[in-house]
């Protein structure tokens, strides 16, 4: 196998990691080859009479880097429900077999953690426990963990890899272009759970016939006749996706984690052949699978999770023979919330700091949009690079404008406003109200516990209760 000059660089600066440390942290783009790095670590493992773990969490993962070992003529063992223990030193193992299992296997050399931001999993853990000898290397192309924490307490250095962009000048991934139709999805009312929107919450704000039938018809004007992978939020929200575009004479599936193994296969190969263009699903394209022939990826999923947008995307940025770019459509504003794909971002095993931005926040790296035909793209150009349509300049939004001079915001005084405003709200109708004109993300439990402060005592479960019940009669 021979590996790309970033992939050597990757390999060497984790060997050389890995002499002073017990674990380290390898980030590397979606698309940029993990799975070549994890032969090849493998391979010169078991060179040096060494036994070697590559742990995964997905059965499509554990199929693929099995066949890319037996290409390399390498033996190994399959750590699988259905499959029998062997005593072969290289070994691929489903965690959720392993951690089963621990007791049958010895102490390897070498684990290798394939999407390591899941590494904080009990499941993982468990393993690592186990074996507390084992030299760690995790691979991820976002190394954080989806509620935006670090992973500093299970990889002690990180190695950072090539940019998204870098990797697109270079011909390793397809270059994109970004659609942002007009959001839909309204996040008042909608709770956060994990670092995320709340799963049930969300798919009832999305899975809506005006909704999809929008999707639909964006598809139709901009990517028909493409092979598109829809990210929805829930599975009957996926199956309700595809129903709507085999309506409009579009060829579609549902992919889903219930169906069988060679159901699942099936599915992705006719998908890969064109005979389905759309496939809809809610988990199983985020991460791991390598479907170079996907030419769209369009989100109906509103998520908070820059891991979850960032592996999203990846799936569609390998290059494939014909494939001029990926088209993104997103219905949903996550590049409002996340910036672009290839935008400069820095990694570390602190994770996000806290307070640095919100979800609802602008990106790191400002975007423009086209008010005609909705194409996003960095500021710069006056004219739309993909329709011609003159660019609107966004006003400024961290300083208030009037009669064409800046105004220093007097917090002082906003604050004593805010104070006397709480004050005239009497009654739990009235905060609730306030709540919901200040934006609040919870204002029926901010109202409950208000009320409940100024008598110095705590909310009831029934005043939380009759306050949510007042918020969704306010919201109407």
């Amino acid at each position: 196998m021979i590996l790309r000059p970033y992939q050597d660089d990757l390999i060497d600066k984790a060997r050389q990691a890995l002499r002073v440390n017990q674990s380290v942290l390898m980030q590397a783009p979606t698309g940029a080859g993990k799975t070549a790095l994890t032969v090849t670590m493998m391979k010169n493992a078991a060179a040096q009479g060494k036994r070697s773990f590559f742990c995964v969490h997905q059965n499509e993962l554990l199929q693929q880097t099995g066949k890319a070992l037996w290409k390399q003529h390498l033996e190994h063992g399959m750590v699988a429900a259905g499959k029998r223990a062997s005593k072969l030193p290289a070994q691929v193992a489903s965690v959720q077999t392993l951690v089963r299992r621990l007791d049958q296997y010895e102490e390897p050399d070498l684990i290798i953690i394939d999407e390591a931001h899941r590494a904080a999993a009990a499941t993982y853990l468990k393993i690592l426990e186990a074996y507390p000898r084992a030299k760690v290397v995790g691979l991820t192309a976002t190394p954080q963990r989806t509620d935006g924490k670090g992973l500093a307490d299970i990889f002690q250095s990180l190695i950072v890899g090539p940019s998204v962009r870098q990797l697109i000048d270079a011909g390793y991934l397809s270059d994109y272009e970004i659609f942002a139709p007009p959001s839909m999805f309204d996040a008042t009312g909608v709770q956060t759970r994990a670092g995320d929107f709340a799963k049930e919450q969300a798919e009832a704000a999305m899975d809506k016939p005006t909704i999809t039938g929008d999707a639909v018809n964006h598809y139709r004007k901009l990517a028909k006749g493409k092979r598109c992978v829809v990210m929805c939020v829930g599975i009957k929200h996926a199956d309700h996706v595809a129903e709507q575009y085999r309506q409009a004479g579009i060829s579609a599936e549902s992919l889903d984690g219930t169906m069988s193994n060679a159901g699942r296969e099936d599915v992705l190969q006719r998908f890969e052949r064109g005979e389905t263009l759309v496939l809809t699903n809610t988990n199983l394209l985020i991460e791991g699978v390598d479907i170079p022939a996907i030419e769209v990826v369009q989100w109906l999923r509103p998520t908070q999770s820059l891991i979850i947008w960032m592996q999203g995307v990846g799936r569609g940025l390998r290059p494939a023979p014909g494939k001029d770019r990926l088209l993104l459509l997103d219905h949903v504003g996550n590049v409002h919330r996340h910036g672009l794909p290839d935008d400069p971002r820095e990694w570390s095993l602190e994770g996000r700091k806290k307070g640095k931005r919100k979800a609802n926040d602008e990106p790191d790296v400002s975007i423009q949009q086209c008010q005609s035909c909705y194409a996003v793209f960095r500021p710069g150009p006056s004219v739309c690079p993909k329709c011609g349509a003159p660019v609107q300049k966004q006003p400024q939004r961290e300083l208030e404008i009037i009669e064409g001079e800046l105004q220093k915001i007097d917090l002082e005084r906003a604050r004593k406003e805010r104070k006397r405003e709480q004050g005239a709200a009497r009654t739990l109708r009235e905060l609730v109200a306030l709540g919901i004109r200040r934006e609040m993300r919870k204002p029926g439990a901010w109202a409950a516990i208000t009320t409940a402060s100024r008598e110095g005592r705590k909310p009831t479960p029934a005043e939380f209760q009759q306050a949510k019940q007042i918020e969704r009669e306010l919201r109407g």
